[in-house]
């Protein structure tokens, strides 16, 4: 072979070898699983020697320690296998974080820590990075967890266990959450899910059982829709920035609220900031101690094919559907069974903001009329128009329609 032939095939050869490296895909990271029991000790061996850490905190400190290395990793998964885990403290969920409880699992909300360097905390997940609890810092907007799941299996369940004002999420800041599968029971007082400033979420295949209100201290909806906002302590935790962020493309489906107080709802607001686009749809809400939904400030809302029945409060005022300041949205398809009341929508103000008012199209009424109501002691849609005058005069009325 002539060197002018051996050096031809020799780049050629050194050219392919490049183009072909060059090619290759780049290996995908792949995100880690961990499994954890109620008997498994927390990863991090510090942890293990806290003075804090006892057989009342080890579930705590071992869920925590887990999500802390989810979040140092970039996200991943945690399952916890079956049993019972005490929950005194809250825990934070990272990004791209995926919880996964089987099917058996209860946790369970505590009010001993076994030591009196720390106090019980009212919420078991928060919704937030492990960091920003630890290092006390402060979430804004849209730009807290994003990418986050809580899956349950099975007969899987979060037991409040009657803890004072107990929550089993506290969510605020987020983008991209999920949240389906898990039965939620026991709640006193408060709200079982607090969302709040949260955009694209979607809540399905839940169950709330068996709640209890706390007097004089609101409607203790099961899933609370709010602001956080200083002034009306809408979401007091700490680590938000109290901006008065609204929630945004919410999707509630495929869920059952039973014995509870308020299924659905929001009851104060801030000024200027509507939650838009919340769509409740093909849920069954029933045994309700008050409202079974209750909108104020949304915008768009989409309320569809639920059935809603049981609804009754002792001065025979609870309504199936209340609404707030409404602005627009699509309420038809429900079905509503032995209740106080049917559709009521009324202006309202409170904490120095100004007034909110409803406002629908004619066709956006007449889809209102498209429910079916059964032994409803006022059949009606009744749609209140000045401030904090209930009366005849003040009131559109519409009887329902066959659809």
């Amino acid at each position: 072979m002539t060197l002018k032939r051996t050096l031809t095939v020799t780049l050629a050869a050194s050219l392919l070898f490049m183009g072909t490296s060059a090619e290759q895909p780049k290996a995908a990271t792949t995100k880690k699983t961990y499994y954890i029991d109620p008997a498994t000790k927390p990863i991090d061996p510090l942890i293990r020697k806290y003075t804090t850490y006892n057989a009342k905190t080890r579930n705590h400190y071992t869920m925590r320690s887990y999500l802390e290395r989810l979040e140092k990793e970039g996200g991943g998964t945690l399952v916890l296998k079956k049993g019972t885990y005490l929950s005194p403290l809250r825990v934070g969920i990272p990004s791209n974080t995926t919880v996964i409880l089987e099917d058996g699992v209860i946790i369970k909300k505590t009010s001993e820590t076994g030591t009196s360097k720390i106090s019980a905390t009212t919420s078991v997940f928060d919704l937030v990075a492990p960091s920003v609890l630890r290092l006390n810092k402060k979430m804004s907007k849209y730009n807290g967890t994003k990418n986050a799941r809580i899956i349950g299996k099975g007969n899987a369940q979060i037991d409040l266990n009657g803890f004072s004002r107990g929550s089993a999420f506290a969510i605020a800041h987020n983008q991209n959450l999920y949240i389906g599968g898990i039965t939620v029971r026991n709640q006193k007082g408060s709200h079982a899910m607090e969302l709040d400033a949260t955009k694209n979420a979607t809540i399905e295949n839940m169950k709330f059982v068996d709640a209890t209100m706390i007097a004089n201290t609101g409607p203790n909806e099961s899933i609370n829709l709010d602001t956080p906002d200083p002034i009306t302590k809408g979401f007091p935790w700490k680590w938000s920035a109290q901006d008065g962020t609204p929630n945004s493309d919410i999707t509630i489906r495929n869920n059952v609220f039973s014995n509870i107080n308020v299924a659905i709802g929001t009851h104060q607001y801030t000024e200027n900031r509507l939650h838009t686009n919340i769509r409740i749809e093909n849920n069954l809400i029933e045994k309700t101690k008050d409202y079974a939904i209750s909108m104020m400030n949304w915008k768009n809302p989409t309320v569809i094919n639920n059935t809603i029945r049981d609804v009754h409060r002792a001065d025979g005022k609870a309504m199936t559907i209340l609404g707030r300041g409404i602005i627009g949205g699509t309420i038809r398809y429900n079905t509503f069974e032995n209740a106080d009341r049917a559709i009521q929508m009324q202006p309202f103000q409170s904490d120095g903001y100004a007034p909110i008012y409803n406002s629908f199209t004619e066709t956006e009424k007449q889809y209102m009329q498209q429910n079916t109501a059964k032994d409803v002691q006022l059949n009606r849609i009744v749609l209140f128009t000045k401030l904090n005058e209930y009366t005849y005069a003040t009131a559109e009325r519409y009887d329902f329609v066959p659809y």
